[in-house]
């Protein structure tokens, strides 16, 4: 079984770097649309028996019951998002997965042939990775769940892979691009106008007046 999982932080510290974009409401509001996109993309996979969330916020955990994802808490000691993903791990193995696929919250781009694509490239025993343009990790399907340890945060994509190069298993990279733009600051946003599609966060782009708030000139002084 194919199980799919997307960590998700509190909402409240989501998107922080577009503060000088959004207020507090907006950048919850655009963080629960990135993860309805990620998760539509994700449920059009075929061979994915079952998605995730991880989460230790409510509304983000809601949102993904209410489109027909499992929601997982986070236990009350777990800190930061290497560790909430080992329990989510487990708990889904429990459940009978013997594949893992990770995917990022913030790359609503993400297209399900992209996500088929990592799953096909996917050895018998190690790891497929998507990295994004910053060497973050986009997506990174492990089988089984536990193959190697988790190493999200900076350059992320670069430690997993060698962490799959130290035990010796295959590494196997797909450089793609409806993974590998995740958004984090204004010039992501822009970059996401720049390629219109059908998505939730598109919409709520849109009702926001992102584009002519990006285009409007910085007041000084």
């Amino acid at each position: 079984m194919i199980a799919a999982v997307v960590p998700v932080k509190r909402l409240d510290e989501a998107k922080g770097r577009l503060s000088v974009l959004l207020t507090p409401d907006e950048r919850r509001r655009l963080a629960l649309a990135m993860l309805e996109d990620v998760l539509r993309a994700l449920q059009a996979v075929p061979r994915i028996d079952l998605v995730a969330v991880v989460s230790p916020d409510a509304g983000a955990l809601a949102r993904a019951s209410a489109l027909g994802a499992e929601p997982l808490l986070e236990r009350p000691l777990v800190r930061g998002v290497n560790q909430a993903l080992r329990q989510a791990a487990a708990a889904l193995v429990d459940q009978g997965a013997s594949a893992l696929l990770i995917v990022a919250a913030d790359i609503p781009t993400a297209l399900p042939a992209d996500i088929e694509a990592l799953l096909e490239a996917l050895p018998s025993r190690g790891i497929a990775i998507c990295p994004t343009e910053d060497r973050s990790t986009g997506a990174l399907a492990l089988r089984p769940p536990d193959v190697v340890p988790f190493r999200y945060g900076r350059h992320s994509s670069v430690l997993h892979k060698r962490e799959a190069v130290a035990r010796g298993l295959p590494a196997r990279v797909l450089h793609t691009a409806s993974l590998a733009r995740d958004v984090d600051e204004p010039g992501d946003l822009s970059q996401l106008l720049g390629r219109p599609a059908e998505t939730a966060t598109h919409r709520l782009l849109g009702e926001l007046g992102i584009a002519e708030r990006l285009a409007a000139p910085v007041a000084s002084g």
